[in-house]
């Protein structure tokens, strides 16, 4: 556990053991969320920074207007099967592996805490890549924010899937693009919402099927490296990474 002072050391504790019995003893609910318990913004912000947590901040959230710490996703296999899927289908090919850096569920270290189901961003000596104003170094420089719903409906109140694209990923530093793909428990059903920050004005989008064939979504080569669009790009990088959803989708559903 990160170093922390003795009294943020018991918020660390009470917050992890009410996670834990919340998590445990109480069955998802078909919709919404689940409370926690009630934090402060810093007792919040120094628990989701610490490693060795019994509940993942990607699956928490903590409200500002309440002070309260939610469950906002459950952990089910649905959601870990196709997020391991995304990630070794379409994530770890040599072509993307080389350009990109998996930041995985990586917590952000500036503001309001809050963690991704997945996040990538460029190397640091990756040419021409400039660090964006606001962000400190590389470990926070994110260019691609994932999400990933199952129990998370789509929506903009607390806890939903399109408020935390457009409020949290959208506005944070070097964010580029925010996918969001939300799943039936069965797979039934499969949509997926793609994010540009820079679409003026941002609202929410209508969702899109991910169907078969293929459902690509196609990322800004540049934009992705952290690279000016007057600037060239490395020599062997792809001017746009496409990424088809639906591949992960068919294999998740065999597994």
């Amino acid at each position: 556990m990160t170093d922390l002072p003795p009294h943020l050391v018991a918020s660390y504790d009470r917050i992890n053991n009410a996670a834990l019995e919340v998590a445990v003893q109480q069955p998802p609910p078909a919709t919404g969320t689940l409370r926690v318990c009630l934090a402060t913004e810093q007792e919040w912000n120094a628990f989701a920074g610490c490693d060795g947590l019994v509940v993942h901040p990607n699956y928490l959230e903590w409200f500002a207007d309440s002070g309260e710490i939610h469950i906002i996703e459950f952990v089910s296999t649905p959601h870990e099967r196709y997020l391991g899927e995304l990630i070794s289908d379409q994530f770890r090919g040599r072509h993307v592996q080389k350009w990109l850096r998996s930041q995985g569920a990586a917590t952000i270290s500036q503001g309001q805490r809050a963690s991704p189901d997945l996040s990538y961003g460029p190397y640091s000596d990756t040419s021409h890549t400039v660090l964006p104003p606001g962000v400190p170094d590389f470990d926070d420089f994110s260019t691609i924010k994932i999400e990933i719903g199952v129990s998370q409906p789509w929506g903009m109140a607390q806890g939903q899937l399109d408020r935390k694209a457009i409020q949290v990923w959208a506005v944070m530093p070097g964010v580029e693009y925010v996918l969001c793909v939300k799943l039936d428990p069965d797979f039934e059903n499969a949509e997926y919402k793609l994010y540009d920050v820079r679409a003026d004005p941002l609202v929410p989008l209508n969702p899109l099927p991910i169907v078969p064939p293929r459902t690509e979504i196609h990322f800004d080569g540049r934009r992705i490296l952290g690279i000016q669009q007057a600037m060239a790009l490395p020599v062997g990088s792809p001017r746009a990474l496409s990424v088809d959803l639906y591949t992960p989708l068919k294999r998740a559903m065999r597994s």
